[in-house]
């Protein structure tokens, strides 16, 4: 008996997760407040990563310092951003299974693959395994940053993991009990103790899973302190909130912060999860090199549907127009549609993750109108076309421009 049998209904087909499973998700505030993976699924010979805020006790009012120190694995290294995907599934997975009522939790891999939304094969099953060897190796070390829910202080806590061990079984060969062929991993005392302390929120995971790596950790940020009436207006430090909180580059000037912030922020636009806000109110400038962003709850509501190039109806050719100029407003109707049926084939994981490649290698002078302005939506799509043009004609052969 196979160890996906456990997954399986009295029919013998696999038990899909529903909306209502994955919509009451859970989210660990203290791995919210500060990151412990880099932003890309690459360390770049990164071996440290640093944190630290200013703050105020909430006691005393006196200001305070809070840090995060995280250190990799001797072999594997930083936890990236894949790993933090992983993190959260097996939060979720925890969620489903134990209710957080205990540290061990037994899965299979594929079950965790249909979780995150990976595709079933060899390179998911290996990169589950790197995720997990990655979050048992990880070293966090907080400074009067580590939230005591039981207590209701900060404190220092450090040394410690995200898992304390972990066993992959091959589900996919042999035959015995379930229980025997299941994997398993076990929570570090220090979180679980978080957990049962009720130091968790709910979380959409759903739409989680569906977002960029920016855009996953912005809302998991701004869900964790929006709490309307009270704070439906949140306004940050732009720096703080951008290399502190959620992983930029310290190298960033404020410019290229809000450029690399703004795709994630049309992506929580377009979730109706903050309210769409032109850029020259969302960042305002304190002082020379000091700027502040802001986010307004959102309805929840999708606003509407922006029409992009490679979306918009074709007007027709005048009938006395040359055949030349039919010829190629057919040709550029046909690369349309082209482009839709590829975009329409991709999940919304990939077609975020195609947005973000065609994005980062766009013309500088296209990014450059990515940076707020009446015309950011339809320079996304446009170059989103001009990406998938190219792919196409490099799967075809053909030469690119």
């Amino acid at each position: 008996m196979a160890a996906e049998e456990a997954e399986k209904t009295a029919s013998g087909k696999k038990k899909p997760w529903t909306k209502e499973q994955l919509r009451n998700g859970r989210d660990e505030m203290n791995l919210v407040e500060f990151p412990f993976a880099t932003l890309s699924d690459r360390a770049d010979g990164v071996q440290v990563l640093e944190f630290q805020v200013s703050d105020a006790d909430r006691d005393s009012g006196l200001p305070v310092e809070r840090k995060l120190t995280v250190t990799g694995d001797p072999k594997y290294g930083l936890p990236t951003a894949k790993d933090e995907e992983v993190y959260l599934g097996l939060l979720q997975l925890t969620k489903f299974h134990t209710d957080f009522r205990s540290p061990d939790v037994h899965f299979t891999r594929h079950e965790l693959m249909r979780l995150l939304g990976w595709p079933n094969n060899d390179w998911a099953y290996e990169r589950i395994a790197t995720a997990l060897a990655r979050l048992t190796g990880v070293r966090l070390f907080y400074q009067n940053a580590w939230r005591d829910n039981a207590n209701k202080v900060f404190k220092d806590r450090g040394g410690f993991g995200i898992l304390d061990s972990y066993t992959i079984r091959d589900g996919r060969k042999g035959s015995g009990p379930v229980e025997d062929l299941h994997s398993e991993f076990r929570w570090n005392n220090v979180l679980f103790e978080s957990f049962q302390a009720g130091y968790l929120k709910r979380l959409d995971y759903e739409t989680v899973r569906e977002l960029g790596t920016k855009a996953k950790r912005l809302y998991r940020y701004l869900d964790k302190h929006f709490n309307p009436p009270k704070y439906a207006r949140l306004v940050f430090d732009l720096r703080t909130l951008a290399c502190e909180r959620l992983g930029f580059s310290r190298d960033y000037d404020a410019v290229q912060i809000r450029r690399a912030l703004q795709p994630a922020v049309e992506e929580l636009e377009a979730l109706g999860f903050v309210a769409v806000e032109p850029v020259e109110t969302r960042y305002k400038r304190i002082s020379r090199g000091r700027w502040e962003v802001s986010f307004e709850s959102g309805s929840g509501k999708k606003p509407p549907k922006v029409v992009l190039p490679s979306q918009a109806q074709r007007v027709a050719v005048p009938k006395g127009a040359s055949a030349k100029a039919r010829e190629t407003d057919e040709a550029d109707a046909a690369e349309t549609a082209r482009v839709r049926r590829y975009l329409d084939g991709l999940s919304p994981t990939e077609r975020t993750r195609l947005e973000q490649d065609a994005i980062s290698g766009a013309d500088p002078f296209l990014r450059n109108l990515l940076d707020g302005g009446p015309l950011a939506k339809t320079t996304a799509g446009l170059i989103v076309h001009k990406h998938v043009v190219k792919l196409l004609e490099k799967q075809a052969g053909a030469p690119t421009a």
